[in-house]
């Protein structure tokens, strides 16, 4: 996934299977994800959510049909304590009178905090 700023301004989430799509809340809704990456995980087991794009009606995306209500959560925690970090993107919304959910494996990728912390400071940074 990446979260970045096109040529001509617009804030954009690009993830697996649904690719680029903007991102309506601009450069305070990347900072506020930033900001929610960098803070100190709890000890132990835990998991906290972030929703990036919260049913959000999509258009100019070549992978979504317009008006779709997209929504992003993101999950970042840790299944044991003492255990690596996890980082899963989560896409579901509607599209017309229906619903849908991208569906990926249930195996969380492994994510190393300061590899996270450096590109959550890089998008920080980007955001001002």
């Amino acid at each position: 996934m990446a979260i970045g700023q096109d040529p001509d301004g617009t804030w954009c989430f690009d993830a697996y299977f649904i690719g680029r799509t903007t991102l309506l809340g601009g450069a305070p809704r990347a900072a506020a994800f930033a900001q929610w990456l960098l803070a100190s995980p709890p000890e132990g087991r835990y998991e906290k959510e972030f929703m990036l794009v919260d049913g959000e009606p999509q258009s100019g995306s070549r992978r979504l049909t317009d008006g779709t209500r997209l929504t992003v959560e993101l999950l970042l925690g840790r299944e044991e304590a003492g255990g690596p970090e996890y980082l899963q993107v989560l896409l579901y919304g509607e599209v017309g009178s229906g619903a849908f959910e991208v569906c990926a494996p249930l195996e969380c990728q492994p994510v190393l905090r300061a590899e996270l912390e450096a590109a959550a400071a890089r998008l920080l940074t980007s955001c001002t």
